[in-house]
């Protein structure tokens, strides 16, 4: 009897532990050095765009990082490093928000999955625009994190 209930139970638990964190487990897990790093990558990110510091936003991307928004085609890094700078001196982002519901681990290689917002003054109103994205990061020779490919679009028109 012991043997069946341990047939059934070990499988069970190998399957649960291979389940990706979202939502809450994601929180769970927050003791990860390398899930901390990824979500302390989301707020420097945030923060970055919010204050128009488009160095430290590009700092975030690969060398070989590539951008795929919505709308345009994508764009690697020597393309952002020339039109980031621009955009950003606009000041038009005045919050922004990311949430990964989802950073899954394996190796050097992660991915992060969740929802943002931004905010933005257009004509005496503020603007918000909420979207999701799905990231593939790169664990540099250093150990830090960096943004590989970053695709994302909008939940509103």
């Amino acid at each position: 009897m012991k043997r069946w209930a341990l047939t059934i139970l070990i499988p069970l638990a190998v399957a649960t532990a291979s389940i990706p964190p979202t939502g809450a487990a994601l929180a769970a897990e927050g003791t990860n050095a390398d899930v901390t790093a990824i979500q302390a990558l989301w707020k420097t990110y945030s923060a970055a765009r919010v204050a128009g510091d488009a160095t430290l936003w590009l700092s975030l991307y690969d060398e070989n990082g590539i951008q795929m928004p919505p709308g345009v085609p994508a764009r690697g890094k020597d393309v952002l490093n020339e039109i980031i700078p621009k955009a950003f001196s606009s000041g038009s982002v005045t919050a922004m928000s990311i949430n990964p519901e989802e950073i899954t681990l394996a190796g050097d290689w992660a991915y992060s999955r969740g929802t943002y917002y931004t905010e933005s003054p257009k004509e005496g109103e503020t603007v918000r625009l909420d979207g999701k994205f799905l990231t593939i990061l790169k664990r540099e020779a250093d150990g830090s994190w960096k943004i590989y490919r970053d695709c994302f679009n909008f939940n509103t028109p």
